[in-house]
């Protein structure tokens, strides 16, 4: 009979270490597959801004121009570039931001019909040479439609995105080249729990591993378990001398040679498997009936709070961030609860107010997203949009300090934005000394054009106003224009900005730019969209830059309310 009681003490604490360790190597799975798609999203928020800005960049006349003048060989190749490298300029400084302030591999290369790279001054030519020839080799994953492609590829000790645009002839759609933007992959940082366990992470790419975290003579083990399984991979690893397990995920649907490792170490599972029976054995020694119902309880005890843990890492990998596990006991699960709990409130705030609040300017647009009626990807609408710009900045703020000319902007900045939220517009954003509202996103009205009107108006007064009491008077001029234009969140995964773009756009802008100081600038179809009460002249049309034809345009003079 003692014997049956100790095989069966024995087979308990076996089992329950099988528990342990099931539970445990699941909890990893389910993290390694949350990571994987934690870095995915943040790669395709970082492409869908290089995607808004380069589509924009092959559709402009000029680009079209240069590259036709390329391809009929009487163009030169700093030409093409110098027309483009303005509209790139701020995507180049985040990337030199993500290198650490060090040199970057984020650049861009225009191809030829051939893929075959048209050269500018001081480009890398190893880079330029890998990221033609990766186009040549076809197929590269297509993006939302057969003109972008995006591919990995290694150059030296860096692994590359590349994404390929086409550059197309608007007549007949025919491709004159193609524009290819590159910059590095960043794998995400090495996670140390305080338990002593590690997550690291790469990205495997041709045979070889980058990111630093793993040692590269993994590679051909992992590559090996990769053309295995096409899907995802989970495979043993030993590193330093310890116990690890990896799992390989594919990060494109188009491309399975390029997966992303992500691999914990088993030692915090074999050290609680050790507990696990240490405690059984002690429990046994004492008697063996008391042995048995300690072993029991400590079994269920251990196996329960790692299963919840399992699921609830299950729960938070599909984005629920409200899940929290009960805290019963002060041991070691217990206090590994707490911090689980203590992990997903602060997930919890983080999408709630840092991924609203944090990711815009204007509280108006914070409120609308809070309260989820805000389209984050992206809408065609009709709005109106104002562009207030002080005329002859420069020269009065060369005599002055960097203090004053802060104070200075601030102080101006301040007191138009109050007359854009009386008139219930929106900021959308501070550009030097300029000052850019909309009418009409996120949310629209039938007198958006009117009320945009009325605001630019008071706009100027206002400036009048404090001219008669600031030391310092300000001159500026104000463009407004209306029609539909796109608007959204774009930028980059740590910062984003509602903010709308399109040929209104560019035309309120335009229009800023041409008004005399005073003066207010608007278009056809604000003109038509007026009530009774305005006074305005009309202006012989504009020629205005990226307009093929002369803009009707109208000057405000005046407006009354009871007209």
């Amino acid at each position: 009979m003692l014997a049956v009681v100790l095989v069966a003490t024995a087979l308990g604490l076996l089992a329950s270490s099988a528990q342990v360790r099931g539970a445990y190597r699941q909890s990893l799975m389910d993290l390694f597959q949350s990571e994987a798609r934690a870095v995915v999203a943040v790669r395709d928020a970082e492409l869908q801004a290089v995607q808004a800005q380069c589509r924009r960049l092959v559709g402009l006349p000029r680009v079209f121009a240069a590259m036709s003048a390329w391809a009929g060989g009487e163009g030169q190749a700093d030409d093409l570039y110098d027309r483009t490298s303005d509209d790139l300029k701020e995507f180049f400084r985040r990337a030199r931001e993500v290198a650490g302030g060090g040199k970057s591999t984020a650049g861009y290369l225009f191809l030829d019909r051939s893929g075959k790279p048209i050269e500018p001054s001081g480009n890398d030519a190893d880079i330029d040479e890998a990221v033609g020839q990766r186009w040549q080799r076809e197929p590269v994953a297509a993006r939302e439609g057969g003109d972008e492609r995006l591919a990995y590829l290694a150059v030296g000790e860096v692994a590359l995105q590349a994404m390929y645009f086409a550059v197309q002839d608007p007549e007949d759609g025919s491709r004159l080249g193609t524009l290819a933007v590159f910059f590095p992959f960043v794998s995400p940082q090495a996670v140390q729990a305080e338990s002593g366990g590690q997550m690291r992470s790469a990205l495997l790419l041709q045979g070889r591993l980058f990111g630093g975290q793993l040692p590269a003579e993994l590679a051909s083990s992992l590559t090996s378990a990769a053309a295995q399984d096409a899907q995802a991979t989970a495979c043993p690893l030993e590193l330093d001398g310890q116990p690890w397990l990896a799992r390989l995920n594919p990060i494109e649907a188009g491309d399975a040679s390029v997966r992303l490792v992500t691999a914990a170490s088993l030692v915090p599972m074999h050290q609680a498997v050790r507990r696990l029976l240490f405690s059984g054995l002690a429990a046994g020694s004492v008697g063996v009936v008391i042995g048995v119902v300690v072993a029991l309880a400590t079994a269920r005890g251990m196996a329960r709070p790692v299963a919840a843990l399992s699921e609830a890492a299950t729960r938070v990998g599909r984005g629920d961030y409200a899940v929290r596990l009960p805290v019963a006991r002060r041991d070691e699960l217990g206090l590994l609860a707490e911090r689980f709990n203590d992990m997903t409130h602060g997930l919890t705030l983080r999408d709630k107010y840092r991924g609203l609040l944090d990711l815009v300017a204007d509280p108006g647009i914070a409120q609308e997203m809070i309260g989820g009626s805000v389209d984050l990807g992206g809408v065609t609408t009709p709005a109106a949009v104002i562009f207030c710009d002080i005329r002859g900045f420069t020269p009065l703020t060369n005599s002055r300090t960097a203090h004053e000319v802060v104070d200075l902007l601030n102080r101006h900045m301040t007191a138009l934005t109050e007359v854009v939220y009386r008139h219930g517009g929106v900021v959308d954003k501070f550009v030097g000394d300029l000052i850019m509202a909309v009418f009409g996103a996120p949310r629209g009205a039938p007198d958006d054009a009117e009320r945009a009107a009325r605001c630019a108006l008071d706009m100027v007064r206002e400036r009048e106003r404090l001219n008669r009491i600031d030391a310092v008077p300000i001159q500026i001029g104000v463009g407004v224009a209306y029609g539909d234009m796109v608007a959204g969140c774009m930028g980059s995964e740590k910062r984003l900005n509602y903010t709308v773009l399109g040929d209104r756009v560019n035309l309120a802008a335009r229009l800023c730019s041409a008004a005399p100081a005073g003066a207010v600038y608007v278009d056809q179809q604000v003109r038509e969209r007026l009530g009774r009460g305005w006074t305005v002249a009309a202006l012989e049309p504009l020629k205005v830059k990226g307009f093929d034809q002369p803009v009707a345009a109208w000057r405000l003079e005046d407006w009354k309310e009871n007209a």
